[in-house]
């Protein structure tokens, strides 16, 4: 869906068909993500590591800003905690194949270490015309100033499972990657029974609700009790 089809995008929220629709994705889809979530994996790492939900669209947006269309293809987080290691590499994420995408969010279900994650990068192809593509890039340096997280962070503890939000493309001036989020708690309740379905050997775990902190890619968000 485009930002122009569904203004209430602009807002920040998930419609509730879209959210419905992230919904049996998450329960139906294969997991693409760095360290996909298995029964395994979760019961040998579920005390040392997080568990973190999101989900990306990268598909192209029409009519953006002053593009024909634009496509997030590239998002990356970096590790800020005092146990982050200079060595550790950024987590990225990106689609399976830039051409062969839809225009709906895409689950990632991923085992990460404990700590803080800020927005270290981001990649986009953007097109005036046919003839006229290009690709834009977030600026690291930018992102993250003096060890703090301008762009926005999420942090996950050990043991804990938390939903950080769907992530896609503003496009009201120059494209630029912003955090959605699930309208509502019958929205979320409903959006971790379909995390259980697929998971359901972490039903032992809560669900916790705790978006991606941004002043910029994303309007502020707190769930009804």
């Amino acid at each position: 869906m485009s930002m122009d089809a569904n203004p209430t995008f602009r807002k920040g929220t998930i419609y509730r068909q879209c959210s419905f629709l992230a919904l049996l994705l998450l329960a139906a889809l294969p997991v693409a993500a760095q360290v996909p979530l298995s029964e395994q994996a979760y019961k040998e790492s579920k005390s040392a590591k997080g568990v973190v939900i999101l989900q990306v669209n990268w598909g192209r947006y029409w009519r953006c800003g002053r593009y024909q269309n634009a496509q997030l293809q590239r998002l990356a987080f970096r590790r800020l905690s005092e146990n982050a290691s200079a060595t550790d590499k950024d987590w990225e994420l990106s689609p399976a194949s830039t051409l062969l995408v839809q225009p709906s969010f895409e689950p990632y279900v991923v085992l990460l270490d404990p700590g803080e994650y800020a927005l270290s990068g981001y990649l986009f192809k953007v097109a005036s015309s046919i003839s006229d593509v290009r690709k834009t890039e977030g600026d690291p340096s930018k992102l993250i100033v003096d060890g703090k997280p301008v762009g926005g962070s999420f942090n996950v503890a050990a043991g804990e499972v938390v939903y950080i939000g769907h992530f896609g493309i503003d496009c009201h001036g120059e494209p630029t990657p912003w955090r959605f989020y699930l309208d509502g708690r019958q929205e979320f309740d409903r959006y971790v029974d379909g995390f259980y379905q697929r998971y359901p050997f972490a039903k032992d775990s809560a669900v916790t609700y705790r978006l991606f902190q941004t002043e910029h890619f994303g309007q502020p968000y707190a769930l009804p009790q």
